[in-house]
């Protein structure tokens, strides 16, 4: 770790005052130490040495740091707050420090990932298990949300790449589609529909409906569908989230129209998946920072997701333990 000087500006004064690292090492190595011998073994230099360096540091910053009495420096209050400051400096420097080191070896880096729920809870995480088998050093944030919460984010480059199932028109942001799935119904697989190879409108009249709320974003496609047709559900259980709906079935509570995506994370509490139509179709979309530079992170990362996309596709068609064919 290097920093060999900091320049300390005041107002009062005509030019800068070079405000030197080895001067605030010697300080913090006096205030840890106690003394201005001990500190010298410590930075492996001379005790004159490191009473010089007090001295310009008192100079340079206008801070009486110590009293002096013989054989004895004692901490003045004005020396005691500098040196919170000083640790909260050396604690920065060594962050730094290890970042670049990891940088240095690229298995390291960070990132920060935002996506919705469905996806934050499933999906991410088994792609975060390969991805970390590559860069086992890598720091990894995740945040999770609804679209419009996830795209300001990338926005505002809170987070370096988000995963969306709504695109905002006024976001500005890259995109890139991820995927595009039908909808499924979701029962347990005691269930006296869970025979059918699929279902429709005709087959949940007056069945316990599990639903998104009424001011949700894809609770209108999913209504209409049921309108047109003329049938009536029994909608007492209302949640946002299709982790909460699948729970819900798997509680033998109702059946619900979900992404497929949430239902396999489910398929082994008791629920089967059987395919709805006419079609309700969910799509994924990768958000990023317009302009942003080549991230080689990034693209592992994406290039990592979408392989572990299609394999649990090509779950989805395949019947866990104990459940029929479709």
């Amino acid at each position: 770790m290097e920093m060999r000087i900091i320049y300390l500006a005041d107002a009062k004064w005509r030019s800068k005052t070079l405000l030197r690292f080895s001067q605030v090492e010697a300080f913090r190595a006096v205030m840890i130490s106690g003394s201005t011998t001990s500190a010298a073994q410590i930075l492996h230099t001379s005790q004159p040495n490191v009473s010089r360096s007090i001295a310009q540091l008192e100079k340079a910053t206008g801070l009486r740091l110590f009293e002096r009495t013989p054989g004895k420096l004692v901490p003045t209050h004005d020396g005691v707050s500098f040196f919170k400051e000083v640790q909260r400096s050396f604690a920065g420097l060594r962050h730094l420090d290890e970042a670049a080191k990891r940088i240095r070896r690229f298995s390291g880096g960070s990132l920060t990932i935002a996506a919705i729920q469905i996806l934050a809870l499933g999906l991410v995480p088994r792609t975060i298990k390969r991805f970390a088998e590559l860069y086992p050093e890598a720091s990894i944030s995740i945040h999770t949300g609804h679209s419009s919460a996830v795209t300001q984010w990338v926005d505002d480059q809170t987070c370096d790449i988000g995963i969306v199932s709504q695109l905002s028109e006024t976001s500005g942001l890259e995109t890139e589609k991820l995927y595009e799935i039908d909808a499924v119904c979701v029962m347990p697989k005691t269930h006296h529909l869970a025979d059918k190879a699929f279902i429709g409108p005709d087959d949940l009249v007056d069945e316990p409906f599990i639903s998104l709320p009424r001011n949700e974003n894809g609770h209108s496609a999913v209504d209409a569908i049921f309108e047109e047709a003329g049938i009536n559900r029994v909608i007492n259980l209302e949640t946002p989230y299709s982790s909460i709906t699948c729970s819900l079935v798997a509680q033998g509570l109702g059946v619900a129209i979900v992404n497929p995506l949430a239902a396999l994370d489910y398929r082994h509490t008791g629920i089967v998946t059987r395919p709805f139509l006419p079609a309700i179709k969910h799509s994924g979309y990768l958000v990023f920072p317009r302009g942003r530079p080549e991230n080689r992170l990034i693209q592992t990362f994406t290039e990592t997701l979408r392989v572990v996309l299609l394999r649990e596709q090509q779950d989805l068609t395949t019947p866990a333990e104990g459940q029929a064919e479709t």
